[in-house]
């Protein structure tokens, strides 16, 4: 039964996953530098009349040191998403790309992370061949020594340092789509190069 429910949670997943083929004439996908934050977003989203058009925002950010989250590999952090049905993980898609050129993968929001998107991170961990999963330790250097991968594992199970939280007890944490960063080779970006629907305002 448990594996019944895993599977129907993958087709609800993957059905009507928006891709670059349903981007309608006309819109692109925007990308917004402001140093430590970036937001990627449909053009449609911010257009007032949006007949049929869809909307989608996602923003990622650096991850700010005085938060005590660590330094995650070098990973920026999912901060915002909203978008349409669809398109979350079309953008997720992107994000994770951008992120992988500009710094050293992506991370789960953490201090907050819905259902939804819990669903595909874990989707991305386990059915992704093309993203690639690299495990993240704890504050408490429960993995290694090193403190370069240390980050904030609260949201996968562990306790948060910031708060006093005491060495996390066991290693269920580790199991976690949210435990780790993800990297993305850049074939979304460059699908959207070549049909000519990719705007970075910050390119030259």
């Amino acid at each position: 039964m448990k594996h019944l429910r895993q599977y129907i949670r993958q087709i609800l997943l993957t059905e009507g996953i928006k891709t670059i083929e349903d981007i309608p004439e006309g819109v692109k996908v925007e990308i917004d530098e402001f140093g430590y934050r970036t937001d990627i977003n449909l053009s449609s989203s911010f257009d007032k009349t949006r007949f049929h058009k869809p909307y989608g925002t996602i923003s990622i950010e650096e991850i700010d040191n005085e938060d005590k989250i660590g330094n995650c590999g070098g990973a920026w952090a999912i901060a915002m998403v909203t978008a349409d049905q669809g398109w979350g993980p079309f953008l997720y898609d992107i994000a994770i790309e951008w992120a992988t050129q500009n710094a050293n993968g992506l991370i789960a929001d953490r201090s907050e992370v819905s259902s939804d998107a819990r669903r595909v991170w874990a989707y991305y961990l386990n059915n992704r061949t093309d993203v690639t999963a690299h495990q993240l330790d704890d504050p408490f250097n429960y993995l290694t020594p090193e403190g370069e991968d240390n980050c904030d594992q609260e949201m996968a199970g562990g306790r948060h340092q910031m708060y006093g939280g005491e060495r996390d007890r066991g290693s269920d944490w580790v199991d976690s789509p949210l435990s780790k960063r993800y990297t993305k080779p850049p074939t979304t970006i460059n699908a959207l190069k070549a049909a000519g629907k990719w705007d970075n305002r910050g390119e030259s």
